[in-house]
């Protein structure tokens, strides 16, 4: 069997609409919309959004211009006097 099919799953399922008081902070929770709660699809902030589907970087990496000074940031070496 692999790892995943013998991993239970911890969460509880719950609508938000039906519960808004529990806290996804304070335990594991799914989301799990109920038919009278269900968000509706294709509504007006769905017609505003704009999706671009030119991809500049069809491996998902960083360009490694933008990204050079950021990892320079995060892994430099700290001069001790």
């Amino acid at each position: 069997m692999s790892e995943l099919a013998e991993t239970p799953n911890l969460a509880t399922s719950y609508c938000p609409g039906c519960a808004p008081e529990r806290d996804p902070i304070e335990e594991i929770l799914a989301v799990r919309w109920c038919d009278a709660h269900q968000p509706r699809i294709g509504g007006l902030d769905d017609e505003r959004a704009t999706v671009s589907k030119d991809t500049s970087y069809p491996s998902g990496d960083a360009e490694a211009a933008t990204n050079r000074p950021w990892c320079e940031l995060v892994h430099r070496t700290l001069k001790r006097a």
